[in-house]
């Protein structure tokens, strides 16, 4: 008995109908397509890598300051010699990693993912330095080998479930003028200089993505920049975030590239769209409310309560990840605040976390994990998890009540039944049963969401009309599945 009499049965005997999935359409549902599409909730490595001296100063001090790591690598190679220097920033990335209670991340956070910054200098050892900024301090970063140290934090990250977002934060040249790109460039000079693009995209990038995206199953994607800045064309941008995704692809067609989205989701969700490339981007949103003017002129409960209508992305476009925030607020907030400081904390970050997985499908990474003095206060993740400040991923499984998939489907049926003659409903039970196979097969590794929506229903929508064929009707199994991720996807 096909699905359609079935219902037709029951709606006019009153029998049950036998609900058995007609889909026949699968992907190989393994750990390493699961890392690369759920909702994530991490953290970030800030300073493991790119150091930044506010997090970790070691370098810093044996120099007697400078602004970036460019400086201090620099000042200190010139102070000891290149071995030295080495030795210093080797004992750094020992320090750190050793550091990690990974007991705190898989079993108290809850964790999934870890985002990595980068440095283009770190990749390789400093093997792809040749005419880029970096370049004196070579033998440096061959003898620190920082290249080593991800990939033993890489693996150690896939024996506890947790994936890593390998994030190239430093670019030859700046993609902003900010200090956390390794030297301070101003104005930002990457992406107007073709050979620091070329070498980035034909080189460093295709790099990256052959010798740790495909080898460890747990890299959840590759960040091919931090923080763009504000540009109404973006011409120079598009035209490096497009070369980046064809050459990342032409290694591994479904790493998840990740993008910034230049403080305008829009403008990138709507470029992606038009590009067709939703399915192969994520892209990255920033999230502080300790920067701006217009923020530092409010008090806490203001910025709290507009954290609903300011954090707002265009989910249904493009998938999207919150690569950074914090429960920093600026003093000015605070002069401005009345009540208790740790209440307004507390509801500042439980707010934001309550908010970034509705809106952004790749998930969210807090700033930042360890700090060479304290432990970050409202900037360190540990402390905000200890303090319950932040909404954690759920450790329950809930079990997928197949009654009420079945009722889901009888219910569209009859929603439909006097409002036209030819339907394909079928189509909408293919697509509910697919999304809960599909959750159901996420749910079973370390209790995972599906994540990337978009690119996900995207992928799932092709392979079933490649199997199934098209039809005027396609829009039942896309309100099938959605309906499919709205009703147990969480």
């Amino acid at each position: 008995m096909t699905f359609f009499h079935a219902i037709k049965n029951k709606f006019e005997h009153n029998q049950q109908p036998s609900f058995n999935s007609t889909q026949d359409v699968s992907i190989t549902m393994d750990r390493r397509t699961i890392y690369r599409n759920r909702t994530n909730y991490g953290v970030n490595l800030g300073s493991l890598f790119v150091l930044e001296s506010w997090i970790f100063d070691d370098i810093f001090n044996e120099v007697g300051g400078g602004n970036t790591e460019l400086d201090a690598v620099s000042k200190c190679q010139a102070k000891l010699n290149s071995q030295e220097t080495a030795n210093k920033l080797r004992q750094h990335y020992e320090s750190y990693l050793n550091k990690i209670d990974w007991n705190f991340l898989r079993d108290r956070a809850n964790i999934t993912s870890l985002r990595v910054p980068i440095g283009y200098w770190h990749v390789n050892n400093g093997a792809f330095l040749q005419g880029l900024p970096f370049e004196q301090l070579a033998s440096v970063y061959q003898d620190a080998r920082p290249w080593d140290y991800l990939k033993q934090l890489v693996n150690t990250a896939g024996q506890n479930n947790i994936s890593v977002l390998i994030d190239l934060h430093g670019l030859p040249g700046g993609a902003n003028d900010q200090a956390h790109s390794g030297a301070i460039n101003n104005p930002p000079m990457f992406f107007k200089t073709p050979a620091f693009v070329s070498k980035v995209c034909d080189q460093i990038l295709p790099f990256i993505a052959s010798d740790i995206c495909i080898p460890f199953e747990n890299i959840a994607g590759l960040q091919i920049v931090n923080e763009t800045y504000f540009d109404n064309n973006a011409n120079d941008i598009k035209a490096y975030y497009a070369r980046a995704i064809a050459n990342i692809s032409k290694v591994d067609n479904t790493l998840p590239v990740v993008i910034s989205d230049g403080w305008w989701s829009e403008q990138w969700s709507n470029w992606l769209v038009d590009n067709k490339l939703e399915g192969n981007a994520v892209i990255d949103t920033h999230v502080y409310r300790c920067f701006s003017n217009e923020d530092k002129g409010k008090d806490a409960g203001t910025i709290i309560n507009q954290l609903p209508s300011t954090v707002v992305l265009p989910k249904d476009r493009a998938d999207f990840t919150i690569g950074e925030f914090s429960c920093v607020l600026d003093e000015e907030t605070w002069k401005r605040t009345q009540g208790d400081r740790n209440v307004h904390v507390s509801n500042f970050g439980v707010m934001q976390t309550t908010i970034f997985p509705k809106v952004a499908s790749f998930g969210w990474y807090f700033w930042t994990l360890q700090f060479k003095w304290g432990d970050g206060g409202e900037w360190g993740f540990i402390p905000m998890v200890s303090k319950n400040n932040l909404v954690l991923r759920s450790k329950n499984v809930v079990p997928i009540d197949q009654n009420k998939v079945n009722q889901i489907v009888i219910d569209h049926i009859a929603y439909w039944k006097d409002k036209g003659n030819k339907f394909e409903h079928w189509r909408f039970e293919d697509a509910i049963r697919q999304a809960v196979n599909d959750i159901s097969s996420f749910n079973q590794f370390n209790n995972s969401r599906v994540g990337r929506w978009r690119s996900w229903t995207l992928r799932r929508r092709g392979e079933y009309i490649r199997a199934k064929g098209d039809s005027e009707f396609m829009w039942e199994w896309d309100q099938g599945y959605q309906k499919g991720l709205d009703e147990f996807n969480h």
